[in-house]
């Protein structure tokens, strides 16, 4: 195990586990936020089927009040709607819309221009440019005959009195599918007057609410209330970040800018947030007696989805785990080294002399065996030099043999100082040492060797305010000239060390 690499996996496994832990949080986080998107969206339905429906409800007065109207007279309606539209701050104004065939045109202009005081004529949206868009069943027209705004009394004559509804796509659309079902029906948006968006709401008059109309009966009558859309939802909607609330009328699609009621709440996110994070979307139907809206509700999550409380514990957990992972580590290490150490310290003591740190015959043997294969590849040579110290005897006999072991430490302090680094110093055992010199190149370079160490090691020794004055018989042996193995070596140098001492013992 290399364990320089222990600190980098410990770090990237923390951060995986600190990965995971956000994960989790923001896993937890996605369901908060999904059930937070289903009260939401919920909420906002309910609220807006329970305005529509109060708006139907008005819808059904504002149909009473009309009929009653026509026994009673414009000013009476309108007083009755009047108390009506002041607890319904959303509504416009009121229409009521009549049929009228083709040859009923005539009467109907004179009678309602005799009741305005003014000429009066069916008339489209914008009769100069807008035809009629539909060819209606029998033929015929839907005029307004009444239109009432909210908080004014009607004026004498209005532009919009006699305007045909059929000439107007969407309204004609909203009266047929109120004709059709017998229930109050939407309009898509379109722009009121002060720029913001209003939609109409229109159904059968009360008088006709019972009776099957498989088709459109000659007198039948509708009544409209033309609403602003910003009151469909409660202001201020008060969204969470990344909230988006969408509603569309259902007859046109969601891309379809003309049937789009609302679309608010956009918040932009980061392009790092919205690759994190997901995107919650849930849709449904909303509407009164007869939904006739979808409402989406599309939520891009982010980090405000994360609280400062599940920070803090992302955090501690964070560190938690930083701190058990660098004990682990720390502790791993430990061991570690504390096994390298004994397992050095046991080859130290297999292969040195515990006495001089030398390395022993074993460590020897070894260094010499990779030196001889070393030579067989570059073709150099190498010598051995056997080492016996001359009159070592009576220095155990006369100082003891804790100053004999003094003076073997000083001898291989010695021969380290001499020998280069990459030489090879061993105590076979008593006062005999070998050295290994690798890379010769010629006799001249070992005979200065030998000279240096018979220099060194006959220099005086100091022990117990004392000193020593000892000798040294060298032998050496060449590889591969004076042989091919270890044995051959050691027996070449064991002889010309015996033969130098014998010459030192003559003189």
């Amino acid at each position: 195990m290399k364990m320089k690499w222990l600190y980098p996996a410990a770090l990237l496994l923390w951060l995986v586990l600190c990965a995971l832990i956000g994960v989790a949080f923001a896993s937890r986080a996605v369901h908060q936020a999904e059930s937070e998107l289903e009260r939401v969206t919920g909420r906002l339905a309910e609220d807006i089927a329970q305005r529509l429906n109060a708006t139907e409800a008005q819808l059904d007065s504002y149909a009473g009040f009309s009929t009653f109207g026509q026994h009673h007279g414009e000013l009476t309606e309108h007083s009755l709607l009047l108390r009506q539209f002041k607890r319904h701050r959303a509504i416009v104004l009121g229409l009521r819309v009549r049929r009228v065939n083709e040859d009923e045109r005539a009467a109907f202009e004179r009678e309602l221009s005799a009741r305005r005081g003014r000429p009066v004529a069916i008339h489209g949206y914008d009769p100069g440019r807008q035809p009629p868009r539909f060819t209606l069943e029998g033929g015929g027209y839907y005029p307004v005959v009444s239109m009432m705004p909210a908080g004014e009394l009607p004026p004498p004559f209005s532009p919009a009195l006699g305007m045909d509804v059929s000439r107007v796509d969407f309204l004609y659309d909203a009266l047929r599918q109120s004709q059709r079902r017998e229930l109050p029906a939407l309009s898509r948006p379109f722009a009121l007057g002060d720029g913001r968006l209003g939609y109409l709401i229109i159904r059968p008059a009360d008088e006709f609410v019972l009776q099957p109309a498989p088709a459109l009966l000659p007198d039948r009558q509708f009544v409209a209330l033309v609403l602003r859309v910003d009151d469909l939802l409660p202001r201020p909607l008060n969204l969470p970040p990344g909230m988006r609330v969408q509603l569309w009328h259902q007859r046109y699609g969601q891309q379809d800018p003309q049937g789009r009621f609302l679309d608010t709440g956009r918040v932009a996110r980061g392009p790092f947030e919205t690759l994190l994070f997901p995107s919650l979307e849930l849709s449904r139907s909303t509407g009164g007696s007869t939904p006739s809206l979808m409402l989406k509700v599309s939520w891009q999550l982010g980090w405000a989805q994360i609280g400062l409380f599940e920070w803090l514990v992302m955090a501690l957990l964070a560190l938690v785990l930083l701190a058990v992972l660098l004990f682990g580590v720390n502790n791993l290490l430990r061991c570690h080294v504390d096994r390298v150490a004994r397992e050095q310290e046991l080859f130290h003591l297999a292969n040195h002399d515990a006495l001089t740190g030398l390395a022993n015959r074993n460590l020897f043997e070894d260094r010499l065996q990779h030196a001889i294969r070393r030579v067989r590849r570059n073709g150099k040579r190498l010598a051995l030099l056997l080492l016996d110290m001359d009159r070592f005897k009576p220095v155990n006999d006369t100082y003891g043999h804790a100053a004999g072991d003094r003076v073997l430490q000083l001898i291989a302090a010695r021969l380290n100082e001499v020998l280069r680094g990459e030489d090879t110093v061993a105590r076979l055992g008593g006062d005999e040492f070998v050295v290994l010199l690798e890379d010769v190149d010629a006799d001249a370079d070992v005979a200065q060797v030998l000279e240096r160490l018979q220099l060194a090691l006959q220099e005086p020794y100091d022990i117990d305010g004392g000193t020593v004055t000892l000798g040294v018989s060298i032998g050496t042996a060449f590889y591969p000239h004076d042989g091919d193995s270890i044995e051959e070596l050691l027996a070449v140098a064991d002889r010309t060390m015996y033969s130098a001492k014998q010459r030192a013992a003559e003189r």
